[in-house]
């Protein structure tokens, strides 16, 4: 029986508009963590003004989350214009890839509220981010490996695509073992995506 291109590969678009969908969702639900503050008492200036500081963890919380998804939403965009066409295995690791991305409104609460005080919590987070970082990164490994990236491709753009994704498994490997030394401030590690990313942009216009 002879297969068509067709029979063994998808068109790229059938994912982006899945990750487009899904990205929405998870960004969305992340807002729903956030509870108006109740009061015990009477309530007076005083009273809200210190309920209001009591939710800033949540809301640190809540934009950490929506900032980092919005990178990695970014990235995966950009990856995908340089892919051609998806197979099997990498419609899977897209899929796996996409289930820790509907972890994360899940992995955020608990670094939030109650809970924000223990370790755990926030290595849970930066587990969920790490693996969110593996598989963006195995996405790119695959392709490249199987020939599945555009032919005009610049050698020098997959190097640096490469460089990339390492970095980012890195960092989150530094904001895993910081949850355990202090564990509110451990996330504040993926400020280093910023540069990295205003690197990444200059290395691909030069």
């Amino acid at each position: 029986m002879e297969y068509r291109d067709s029979d063994l590969f998808m068109p790229t678009s059938r994912i982006e508009t899945l990750v487009d969908g899904i990205f929405a969702i998870a960004m969305t639900i992340l807002v729903l963590n956030l509870a108006v503050p109740s009061i015990n008492g009477p309530v007076t200036s005083a009273s809200f003004q210190s309920a209001v500081y009591s939710i800033w963890p949540d809301v640190l919380s809540f934009v950490l989350s929506f900032v980092l998804l919005g990178v990695f939403w970014n990235i995966h965009h950009r990856t995908f214009h340089q892919i051609e066409k998806v197979d099997k295995i990498l419609l899977w690791i897209n899929m796996i890839w996409l289930l820790f991305i509907v972890l994360v409104p899940f992995s955020n609460t608990l670094t939030g509220g109650d809970y924000g005080q223990f370790p755990l919590a926030h290595f849970i987070f930066n587990l969920n981010m790490l693996g969110i970082a593996v598989f963006l990164s195995l996405n790119w490994f695959y392709a490249v490996r199987r020939g599945l990236i555009h032919k005009k491709v610049d050698p020098v753009r997959i190097s640096i695509y490469k460089w990339v994704y390492m970095s980012f498994i890195l960092i989150t490997l530094l904001a895993m073992g910081l949850s355990f030394i202090i564990p509110h401030w451990s996330s504040i590690v993926y400020i280093l995506i910023i540069p990295t990313e205003y690197l990444i942009e200059r290395q691909m216009k030069s």
